[in-house]
């Protein structure tokens, strides 16, 4: 007559092998999605070459400029832009079209949160290489989320955006990267020059790069600048 033997295994011992199971991740063919939740919410969302799901990859959050025309806008920014700049981060990038007024608004931060959730639950990411970027509007938007979600974000590229009023009082902890056209128009410059100088001298992590004889509405001439930060990028998730 056969024998068996109870084992007993400790529940210490489970929780940590339950945890030790790496989550599966479908792979998903690259490309650019457009993704609706509902009539107000919506954003794109672009899948790199070679994902597999098998190994983590960054993240991108790329904020649109003023503007809510039409259904995806946030949609130019993403393929004008972020993606062709940063394509060899081989980043998952998502842009999301603002649901508000602007990016600093709870309903809009509530929504950004929810889509990070959202591809951070059904696509491998590694959560220490998350980066936040925008231009005009978008670029304000990058401030303030670089301030007000340091646990969710790594870096922060912020084009032509004003800094906010507040700035100096903000403790940062969310490296930054600022580019501003110095014959900027629509959002003078002189306002993120004073920022960023006190910033840095009370040893705030943030850069500056002045691009000259450049104006708002040239945004094709930052896609190469934003392209050109990808080293910083890469030395901040280090």
């Amino acid at each position: 007559m056969k024998t068996f033997a109870a084992i007993s295994i400790p529940i210490p011992l489970l929780i940590m092998t339950a945890s030790c199971i790496t989550p599966q991740y479908e792979p998903v063919p690259p490309g650019i999605y457009e993704i609706e939740l509902d009539p107000s919410h919506r954003y794109t969302l672009s899948i790199p070459e070679d994902y597999s799901g098998e190994k983590p990859v960054p993240l991108v959050v790329a904020l649109h400029y003023g503007g809510h025309g039409t259904p995806f806008y946030g949609k130019s920014i993403l393929t004008d832009m972020v993606e062709p700049a940063l394509r060899e981060l081989g980043a998952v990038i998502i842009s999301p079209d603002c649901p508000s007024s602007d990016w600093t608004q709870p309903e809009s931060e509530v929504f950004v949160i929810e889509i990070l959730d959202t591809i951070q639950a059904k696509h491998n990411i590694d959560s220490d290489k998350v980066l936040v970027t925008g231009y005009s509007l978008g670029g304000m938007g990058t401030w303030h989320f670089a301030a007000s979600q340091p646990d969710r974000f790594s870096a922060g590229v912020v084009m032509a955006g004003m800094p906010p009023g507040n700035a100096l009082e903000i403790e940062w902890a969310v490296p930054l990267y600022v580019i501003h056209g110095r014959d900027d128009e629509v959002l003078p410059i002189d306002p993120t020059l004073s920022a960023v100088a006190q910033l840095q001298s009370q040893g705030v992590d943030i850069k500056l790069k002045i691009l000259e004889g450049v104006t708002h509405y040239e945004t094709y001439l930052f896609v190469e600048q934003l392209k050109d930060t990808i080293p910083w990028i890469t030395d901040s998730w280090k």
